[in-house]
């Protein structure tokens, strides 16, 4: 038999004599150690992933596997991190090792767990790490308004705005607020839930559409909150009756009779029906106001009519 040698540069692997002539050692077992061994030092790639398209089959190289940790060569350690998760460590050697090293043995229950907020690496860059900005809810206190409980309401909602700005970084990260901006865009927050807008509209509308870049997170909130304030809710003015026939008073009239009562107008009549107004409708109109005249039902408001 005549062998022939290369001198190689690059790209090979030295491996010992006492590997490839290994009696008692399978050729299977030779060949995957000796693809161990030409593998980079703390591969990522598992035993199963390089022999995944071998031709001996998955049963062979795991009785080949068995053979080298045998004799010594490759050795299995299973070890346990912080987070209590188990996983195997496999370390290959050109040279059998006599002395196996110590194993960590799996134990019973849960596994180790670490209090959520601590840091793993140690105490965190106050630099790199600036603690968050606490938010304060208390607000100077308001004129007392008319009635119980009158200077509450602007505390409750002052607060309640200065919460939901707090807490927009959640959302949108570029809008951190210091304390500072907080306490100057509350009273304005606080504008819109006593307008009637709910906390859900207001982050909404504050987080939505933003630019790539934000220079200012407290003018461009200032802007939008004062840009898309809501209008002030119109209170519908109830109108007053009249106090002879209880029809509707003219609108600004608080009190007294109509004109009809009082003589400076005419009484409407219960002919036929005017435009826009069907026949049955004006023979339940003028039947009401035949029973009001009568005394036996009275009007107490526009939502209806109670007994007497």
């Amino acid at each position: 038999m005549q062998v022939q040698r290369t001198k190689h540069v690059s790209g090979y692997t030295i491996v010992p004599n006492t590997i490839l002539q290994h009696r008692r050692l399978s050729l299977t077992a030779r060949g995957l150690l000796s693809l161990l061994l030409s593998q980079p030092e703390h591969t990522a790639a598992t035993v199963k992933e390089l022999t995944e398209d071998v031709a001996e089959g998955q049963k062979r190289v795991t009785n080949a596997m068995k053979e080298l940790q045998a004799a010594g060569y490759v050795i299995c350690t299973r070890v346990q991190n912080e987070r209590g998760h188990w996983s195997t460590s496999v370390a290959v050697y050109d040279v059998p090792q006599t002395e196996a090293p110590e194993v960590e043995t799996p134990k019973a229950g849960r596994p180790k767990r670490r209090l959520a907020g601590i840091n793993p690496f140690g105490e965190k860059n106050p630099v790199k790490n600036p603690p968050t900005p606490e938010v304060v809810t208390e607000v100077a206190d308001s004129p007392a308004s008319e009635g119980d409980g009158g200077d509450e309401a602007p505390q409750k909602d002052m607060g309640r705005a200065a919460a939901l700005l707090g807490r927009l970084h959640t959302a949108a990260p570029s809008l951190k607020l210091s304390h500072s901006d907080v306490l100057a865009l509350a009273p304005l927050a606080a504008e819109w839930l006593e307008r009637g807008a709910s906390e859900l509209q207001i982050r909404s509308e504050l987080t939505e559409g933003l630019p790539a870049t934000i220079k200012s997170a407290r003018r461009l909130l200032a802007d939008r909150l004062t840009r898309k304030m809501p209008p002030v809710p119109v209170k519908a003015e109830r109108m007053a009756e009249c106090g002879e026939c209880g029809r509707f008073l003219p609108r600004g009239q608080k009190a007294g009779i109509c004109a009809s009562c009082a003589g400076v107008a005419p009484a409407p009549t219960e002919g036929p029906a005017t435009v826009g107004q069907t026949e049955e409708a004006a023979s339940l109109l003028a039947e009401i106001l035949q029973r009001r005249a009568s005394g036996r039902i009275k009007g107490t408001s526009r939502r209806g009519f109670a007994s007497a």
